[in-house]
């Protein structure tokens, strides 16, 4: 065998073995990246659906809908339909649409938190928790005006305190994130949660 031929062999092997030790690292930057940009996706559409949900909560006395559709009042099933109409491929659900949100509003750490990819959407008062103000006397607003026939609500779950005249309304979003790779879920874990609010003043008409 020539010099020539074994120096050839030998540079190839070398080779393989170089990209054998960084080929794991290049693979969890590319999947990495992928994943950073699913994420900054769905934050940015959780932004919009959170605006949209919160500027339908807040919308004077009559409005017509996309569809057509005529409303006296927005209603929690209003803001919820809104957000999902910008949600896009993104499943929101509604527990407690008025309350309270698990953990004083927290994501980090709470122990009950939306299935993966999927998310939950909250209509309450302005405060930090999302939902410290209802509990009065008085009752601070964490409903649309719409829904004042919304008690009793259901279990677990806080009364709708409707909002009159200008009062400000929250909507809050929380989304649980999955990671599309298995080598990514181990690196960050399984749960990583979304956030994302809107606070608007109602424009009722009294």
């Amino acid at each position: 065998m020539s010099k020539v031929t074994k120096y050839m062999r030998s540079q190839r092997s070398q080779g393989l073995t170089e990209f054998a030790i960084i080929a794991p690292i290049i693979l969890l930057l590319t999947f990495g990246i992928i994943d950073f940009g699913r994420a900054l996706y769905v934050y940015i559409t959780l932004q919009q659906a959170a605006n949209e949900g919160a500027r339908v909560a807040v919308r004077a006395s009559y409005f017509i809908d996309p569809s057509g559709g005529s409303h006296n009042w927005p209603t929690d099933t209003d803001v919820q339909t809104a957000a999902q109409g910008h949600a896009v491929a993104v499943l929101l659900g509604n527990p407690c649409p008025n309350g309270p949100i698990p953990n004083g509003g927290v994501a980090q750490g709470s122990a009950q938190l939306p299935a993966a990819n999927s998310g939950w959407i909250f209509i309450t008062d302005p405060s930090v928790g999302g939902d410290k103000g209802t509990v009065g006397p008085p009752a601070i607003p964490n409903a649309p005006r719409g829904q004042l026939p919304f008690n009793p609500p259901p279990a677990g779950c806080l009364d709708a305190v409707a909002a009159d005249g200008n009062q400000p309304l929250k909507v809050t979003i929380w989304y649980t994130f999955q990671p599309i790779t298995p080598i990514i879920q181990q690196v960050v874990g399984n749960n990583i949660v979304i956030t994302a609010y809107a606070i608007y003043r109602a424009e009722y008409s009294n």
